[in-house]
């Protein structure tokens, strides 16, 4: 394992300048088209046997290892979301400043850095002269913030794999799980009216107030692992702009995180249910998931639900239990497992019965900030760590 250090060390150079030259290119969701250029020709110089993009735009670049195991796929988005005034960051968001030992901008743990420890990855597998015993697929996607579009097309293509690392930021520790997340729209009709009579109408204001106003009275479903599911209202979208007139329709946003076990019919049929108890004045009301038309930079458009499925796997797991040892034996120390409380592109490639463990560098509470950097060092222990999973969980 001394090896892959050595050879994580003399590729820092190489995947210090890559992960700066993707942070200095914007990629916000179906605006990748710049950063899948950097990527496929990053793969191709490092020596890839095969690099392709699909229809989406997702860039797939394959090691052939001796064929005698299993497919290893690494998974990261090439989309970021947006970095806000650029006045608010103390170091420009798309410049890619390295300062005090860490790369700054906008993606740094988001995931960009992780994205690049990945790619390099398998220059570290061949600069150790270490040939994993299965194939290893570095699968970079696209509009994975606005509900993972690149990795569900990627598996509607065919692409498989027997285990799958997703390198969303963890510290460098392992993960076996997530939440899960919706977009429910709760819509309220009633029937618009002069404010100055509103007798006459149905506002569905009060159907709403008491929708929301019970929500904290729901009980909700608790979770050893994930402290339990939760609710948030976020968005009132009416179809009035008039200040003197009261709206017809209403639609109330909330982000839903669930947990594993979950399914989206018994929760929309609960929401239903309390809506239904809340409807005032004659007004109407339907609960459903949000769905939403995204289009990637390739021009392909696909009407998906925004929905991240919740899983996990098991602490004694055989997936888990081998990426802990192989990380201890590269590191010399324990990581940590747990899970995140936050959605990523795992939930689909499980559902696509794909087990999936979380690792990559950078840490959480800096994700989607103006604060957002990530260690140099991270990065190096991340591409090293990368290629020890590659090795382990490829053998038969």
């Amino acid at each position: 394992m001394e090896r892959l250090l050595e050879a994580a060390g003399r590729e820092m150079d190489g995947l210090i300048s890559f992960a700066q030259r993707l942070i200095r290119t914007p990629s916000l969701s179906g605006q990748e088209a710049a950063v899948a250029v950097l990527v496929e020709a990053e793969m191709r110089s490092l020596g890839y046997d095969e690099v392709t993009r699909d229809a989406a735009g997702n860039v797939i670049g394959v090691m052939r290892g001796r064929g005698e195991g299993g497919t290893v796929m690494l998974n990261g988005h090439m989309d970021h979301v947006d970095p806000g005034p650029p006045e608010a960051w103390e170091y420009p968001p798309y410049e890619g400043v390295v300062a005090e030992g860490r790369l700054h901008g906008r993606g740094a743990a988001d995931m960009k850095g992780s994205l690049a420890a990945q790619v390099y990855s398998v220059a570290v597998l061949r600069r150790a002269g270490m040939l994993p015993a299965g194939d290893v697929l570095v699968t970079t996607v696209v509009h994975e913030e606005t509900g993972g579009l690149g990795t569900q097309m990627l598996l509607a293509d065919g692409v498989r794999a027997d285990w799958a690392v997703v390198g969303e930021a963890s510290g460098l520790q392992l993960r076996r799980g997530h939440r899960g997340r919706l977009e429910v729209l709760v819509t309220a009709k009633g029937r618009s009216v002069h404010a100055s009579a509103p007798e006459r109408g149905a506002n569905p204001h009060f159907t709403i107030a008491r929708f929301v106003d019970r929500l904290r009275e729901v009980p909700l479903p608790s979770d050893a692992d994930f402290r339990g599911s939760s609710v948030a209202p976020t968005l009132i979208v009416g179809d009035n702009k008039a200040g003197n007139v009261t709206p017809s329709r209403l639609v109330l946003h909330l982000d839903y995180r669930t947990v594993p076990g979950e399914t989206e019919e018994s929760m929309i049929a609960a929401w239903q249910a309390l809506l239904d108890q809340c409807l005032t004045d004659g007004c109407t009301g339907e609960v459903e998931i949000e769905t939403g038309v995204m289009t990637c930079y390739t021009g392909l458009t696909k009407t998906l639900p925004n929905v991240f499925p919740a899983y996990r796997l098991a602490a004694d797991d055989p997936l888990v239990k081998r990426a802990d040892s192989a990380l201890t034996a590269t590191f010399g120390s324990r990581p940590e497992v747990g899970v995140w409380r936050f959605s990523t592109d795992g939930g689909h490639l499980m559902r696509a019965g794909i087990p999936t463990i979380g690792y990559g560098p950078g840490e959480e509470h800096l994700v989607h900030t103006n604060r957002e950097s990530i260690a140099l060092a991270e990065l190096k222990q991340a591409a090293a760590g990368y290629a020890s999973l590659c090795l382990a969980l490829s053998q038969a």
